[in-house]
């Protein structure tokens, strides 16, 4: 009578074990990303006034982000001004600066599926990781942003720039002494900013008192006069803000996490910015803060750049481990740069002053105009088929296009303000252009592995990022202009300023959570799992052992009582 309770007790656990290990290997994993999934879910408590632990995380990220800017230093500054020479550049640097973010002011919709935040940020020198022989004061000769900036805006026909005005601005330029080159400090040129006598001049009572008296209190300057006292390319933005956010927080949606709802109280960038719908799209997350959950390798990533002004796609690139935790790598590829492509039209460079910065480009042999089969019902493209026999090469309408590779910086940086400089983004050392470009500044050497402009790494289930490099370079269209005398003999050439390249890895406290949840917390449940499998088997043959023994035993006592 002992053996039948023994099976059972014997059975029962064995049952039970292969349950919870078939559970552990096919239920368990799908239950644990839905708790995952819900934790990722911007979420706060009115009552108790507190957020989630996933909405801590994004308002004070817990990141370590180097900024590290790289000067191209013109050497050559005279035979570019007077003998219109090919401009030589030394990359000098990097100066790096710590940059923090704290999102600040967070209001969550009564659903709680959308949340408004301010994000503001901070830069701070660093000595001890920069270049060894780098200074907060070093000198750097660049391009002069405000005075070519202003030799440019006097062609674009948006200002209604007369013969006669054109000729007082290119006198005033030449009265104070502004060249197309200057040589002002590191710190200032980024932060701090410098005096610059055009700015000073434009803001200066003397044209605020004509201006009232001739003009009505409208300026007497035809071109728009930014908004800043000192020059610098990021001026007053250490310790501020760009514009307000509303973002989905996941709630009724976790795949809509992060996803923006509109940028500066708008959903599109506005028009004057850029010409087509589609480059005005404001696509994704806040700087690709937010990866899609249950990532794939098909996945697209969409992402949002306010300094850039504009929306980038991400795509799949392989796999790596990033700190201990596997991650989806994801980069932003030269398609995205490529302004022939017609996607891009919104992007092309206007080229208001009409000048041909490339002669060599496009390379068309076989380009033929007496071959042109083109009707008034079938019209060519030329930007997006420039060899095309019906176009004319570069030259397209009354200007010329610009190589793949460049887009204008129409904002100031992170703000819903028109940058009034002729500024170009590109990446660095001209990485997504074509040779003819590459060349024509001497020192520029691009390389993929340094230079790839924006590269995410993710944990694929639940999106988060692990670790960002983000590079972006600016640049400026010199041209030889007549109606500026020191700006005659220039070169027709873009020429480099400086470009950053941002590493962002996450603090270790952020890995440490990272690890636990996506890597021992998940393994550890399968070979849980595998260990309750392991367990029911065992169970099951000490379980046969004993029925055997039974009916063994059963048999002997059967076979005794019949030879009786």
């Amino acid at each position: 009578m002992i053996g039948i309770p023994c099976t059972i007790l014997v059975a029962l656990p064995s049952i039970v074990t292969l349950i919870l290990g078939l559970l552990g290997i096919f239920v368990f994993p799908s239950i644990y990303k839905s708790i995952v999934y819900s934790i990722l879910v911007l979420t706060h408590d009115d009552y108790e006034g507190t957020l989630g632990l996933s909405t801590q995380m994004f308002s004070k990220p817990p990141m370590i982000n180097q900024m590290k800017f790289y000067f191209f230093n013109i050497t050559n500054m005279d035979e570019i001004i007077y003998e219109g020479s090919q401009a030589r550049v030394n990359e000098i640097g990097p100066y790096t600066y710590m940059e923090s973010e704290d999102k600040r002011y967070l209001q969550f919709t009564e659903d709680g599926d959308q949340v408004f935040y301010e994000n503001y940020k901070k830069w701070i020198y660093r000595s001890d990781l920069s270049c060894v022989n780098c200074d907060y004061n070093d000198i750097v000769t660049l391009p002069n942003a405000p005075q070519v900036g202003t030799s440019t805006a006097l062609f674009d026909p948006l200002f209604h720039v007369t013969p006669t005005a054109k000729k007082i601005i290119a006198a005033a330029l030449l009265l104070l002494g502004e060249n197309a080159i200057n040589s002002p400090s590191m710190g200032a040129v980024l932060f701090d900013g410098y005096d610059d006598a055009l700015l000073s001049a434009a803001h200066s009572g003397i044209v605020t008192l004509i201006s009232n008296i001739w003009n009505g209190g409208v300026n007497i300057i035809p071109i728009p006069v930014p908004d800043m006292h000192t020059m610098a390319y990021f001026n007053g933005y250490n310790n501020s803000r760009d514009e307000s956010y509303w973002i989905h927080t996941g709630m009724n949606d976790i795949y809509k996490l992060g996803d923006i709802i509109n940028w500066a109280n708008e959903s599109l960038l506005p028009s004057e910015w850029y010409p087509t719908e589609t480059a005005r799209m404001i696509n994704g997350s806040d700087t690709g803060s937010f990866g899609k959950v249950g990532l794939s390798e098909n996945d697209v990533l969409p992402m949002f750049h306010s300094y850039m002004c504009r929306s980038f796609n991400a795509v799949y690139q392989g796999k790596r481990d990033v700190e201990g935790v596997p991650s989806y790598t994801y980069g932003v590829m030269e398609d995205e740069w490529d302004t022939s492509l017609d996607k891009n039209k919104g992007f092309r460079y206007r080229n208001v002053e009409g000048v041909n910065y490339y002669p060599q480009w496009p390379n068309c042999p076989k380009w033929n105009h007496s071959n042109c089969k083109a009707t008034p019902n079938d019209p060519i493209d030329c930007f997006t088929d420039l060899c095309n026999d019906c176009c004319n090469k570069g030259k397209v309408g009354d200007t010329f296009a610009v190589p793949p590779g460049f887009y204008p910086m129409v904002c100031y940086p992170g703000r819903r303000e028109s940058s009034p400089f002729a500024i170009l983004w590109s990446t660095p050392h001209f990485l997504y252009s074509p040779s003819t470009v590459v060349d024509s500044v001497v020192g520029i050497h691009p390389e993929l592995s340094l230079h790839q402009p924006m590269v995410y790494d993710h944990e694929p289930m639940s999106g988060l990022i692990t670790q960002v490099a983000y590079r972006a370079q600016i640049n400026i269209p010199f041209f030889s202009n007549e109606f500026v005398m020191h700006n005659s003999h220039l070169p027709n050439a873009i020429i480099p300023i400086f470009y950053e390249s941002s590493e962002t890895m996450m603090t270790d406290y952020a890995y440490s959570l990272y690890r636990i949840g996506f890597v021992y917390a998940p393994i550890g449940l399968f070979w849980m799992s595998i260990a309750f499998i392991i367990l029911s088997i065992g169970l099951s043959i000490v379980g046969c052992a004993l029925m055997v023994k039974r009916i063994r035993l059963l048999n002997a006592q059967k076979d005794m009582f019949t030879d009786m």
